[in-house]
């Protein structure tokens, strides 16, 4: 039976560094994929991951059990995201385009399974990083919940708690994000 949250946090609090590895085995998947997809690059997003979990480890004692341990944790993933992306800006510009490719310029995006066409997979990644680059042109709150929303698959409840805000401020940038990714892909927003 798994240990609930609660108990292997107390455990930790007691001085059990071993139950911390329960919480970073259980989440490194999500941390991994929130930070790729703020960070637009693997190997940046790996060492995010551990700067992530070593933040979270620190700022512990800090957590209230009345929050979800996982948007508390969301939540420092996507602050920590953010900096990065603060102190690339200033350092230098790197497209989208670019961050698909690793260092020998092959692509590391996760293709369809093999059964779909070479012309509907190309479609496809075609698709996916012409809206990656339309996410990239939102604005950042509206970025923030369609990334928690459609590629972390948080609830609505789970995304005001990583971004500090009401329901329906979540509802609102929800709508207004459809809005422009719509408006910035040609056509009508979803409802």
């Amino acid at each position: 039976m798994a240990q609930s949250e609660i108990e292997i946090i107390k455990s930790i609090l007691k001085g059990n560094l071993d139950a911390y590895r329960i919480l970073v085995e259980r989440y490194t998947d999500d941390i991994m994929t929130l930070c790729f997809r703020y960070l637009n690059n693997r190997e940046e997003a790996e060492d995010a991951v551990q700067e992530v979990f070593i933040k979270a480890f620190q700022a512990l004692p800090s957590w209230e059990p009345k929050a979800q341990f996982k948007t508390w944790l969301f939540r420092i993933g996507m602050n920590h995201c953010l900096n990065i992306i603060r102190r690339r800006q200033k350092v230098s510009f790197q497209p989208l385009e670019k961050s698909d490719r690793n260092e020998s310029g092959h692509s590391e995006i996760d293709y369809p399974a093999p059964e779909v066409s070479p012309e509907t997979q190309l479609i496809n990644t075609q698709d996916t990083q012409r809206i990656q680059r339309l996410i990239g042109q939102l604005p950042e709150n509206q970025r923030h919940v369609i990334i928690l929303y459609y590629y972390m698959e948080l609830s609505y409840l789970e995304i005001a708690e990583v971004l500090d805000t009401s329901l329906s401020s979540v509802e609102s940038r929800i709508f207004r994000a459809k809005k422009s990714l719509a408006k910035l892909l040609g056509g009508k927003p979803e409802k």
